[in-house]
C-alpha cells in the first residue's frame, strides 16, 4: 500500500487539491457532528439504563458526599467509602453507615 493512501496521506490529498479541500471540511463537520451525537446517545441510554447501584459507583468514583434516605424514615449522610453488589457504605465524621441497597429510598448530593 502507498503510504499516501492512508493516515495522513488521505488528508494530505484533499488539502493539496483545491476542489477537493472544501469537500474534506464538510466531510470533517459532518463526522464531528455524527460523533457528538453517538456520544450522547450513548450517555442518556446509559443514564436511563443506571441503577442506584450504578449512581453510588460513580458517587464513590468522585468521593461525593451523599444524603440516603432508607425505609422506616431513617437517612444517613456521608462520603461514599465504598459500594457493595448488595450495600453501600458512608463515612463521615469518624462513624461508618452501611446501608442494604434494597433500602435506598432516594439518594441526594451534598453540595459543599
Amino acid at each position: 500500500m502507498n503510504s499516501s493512501n492512508c493516515g495522513n496521506g488521505e488528508e494530505d490529498t484533499f488539502n493539496s487539491h483545491p476542489d477537493l479541500r472544501a469537500l474534506g471540511r464538510r466531510l470533517r463537520v459532518e463526522m464531528d457532528e455524527t460523533l457528538r451525537a453517538e456520544q450522547y446517545a450513548a450517555r442518556v441510554s446509559a443514564q436511563r439504563r443506571s441503577t442506584i447501584r450504578d449512581r453510588l459507583l460513580l458517587a464513590e468514583d468522585r468521593a461525593e458526599s451523599l444524603i440516603v434516605d432508607a425505609t422506616g424514615g431513617r437517612s444517613a449522610e456521608g462520603v461514599v467509602l465504598a459500594v457493595g453488589a448488595d450495600h453501600v457504605v458512608l463515612g463521615g465524621g469518624g462513624a461508618q453507615s452501611w446501608i442494604a441497597l434494597q433500602h435506598i429510598v432516594a439518594l441526594r448530593r451534598v453540595f459543599a
